[in-house]
């Protein structure tokens, strides 16, 4: 079994969302055994250009795009993997700029539009796979956010990779209060809250898939509302406190 984990967060190692990942991760590795090969990268660390919208790879060079930058390297890496993990932070209710380059550069992996009405039942309305051992491999996007529940925050997120997945065919980790995940203050409270992810991470292995009950789980905040409040209001409100900025 090959997991490839991309760290989709500008503040790299620092990410409270790869601190998620690194417990999912370990749980399935832990289910996996020892002979599972557990791939790391670090998209701030890349060269990654913008698309330019040419659609070269699409019809000069179907499957080629004609940037050659460090997506040659990630690209062969999703390939060469089993399970994609997906960490990132939410900014502005949507993707990182970094990962969605990233994102953005892996439309060559997407068959051209044809103009075919879509498929309304999968949500994947406009294209196929280009490569039949794409539909295969499993994809699970791991974020914290900054508000308090997740409720409502991810729309943008999932209709995103609905369209391009296929609805029901990718799974969603998701950990509200982003930023307390890195406050020394809640060290041994978020020790014990990142346990629920570690065994969500086996039971992932086990089944596939993630059961609604252990979903709803992942949901529950670490800091009850007052004290997420106060937090929160505290870093904005003190220039002595945080930065808070560094900590999603």
């Amino acid at each position: 079994m090959k997991i490839l984990l991309i760290n989709g967060s500008l503040r790299g190692e620092y990410s409270s969302s790869l601190k998620v990942a690194h417990a999912f991760v370990k749980g399935m590795v832990e289910e996996y055994g020892a002979d599972t090969e557990v791939c790391e990268v670090a998209l701030k660390d890349k060269r990654i250009d913008h698309c330019h919208g040419c659609f070269v790879c699409w019809k000069t060079t179907p499957g080629q795009c004609c940037i050659h930058d460090d997506m040659d390297e990630l690209r062969q890496m999703v390939m060469d993997s089993d399970i994609i993990v997906e960490s990132f932070p939410l900014y502005f209710f949507g993707l990182p700029s970094k990962l969605k380059a990233f994102t953005d550069r892996m439309i060559c992996y997407v068959q051209e539009y044809r103009g075919n009405p879509g498929d309304e039942e999968n949500h994947r309305f406009l294209h196929n796979m280009r490569y039949p051992e794409l539909e295969k491999k499993k994809l699970i996007l791991v974020s914290t956010c900054g508000y308090e529940v997740t409720d409502n925050c991810y729309d943008a997120v999932f209709a995103e990779f609905d369209r391009i997945c296929g609805e029901g065919k990718y799974t969603t980790v998701l950990a509200p209060q982003g930023g307390p995940l890195s406050e020394q203050g809640f060290a041994e409270k978020v020790a014990r809250y990142l346990e629920k992810f570690k065994e969500a991470g086996h039971e992932y292995a086990r089944e596939g898939c993630l059961s609604e009950r252990t979903w709803n789980k992942l949901q529950r905040p670490l800091l009850g509302h007052s004290t997420f409040e106060m937090a929160i209001n505290m870093n904005w409100d003190n220039p002595e406190v945080g930065p808070y900025g560094k900590l999603v």
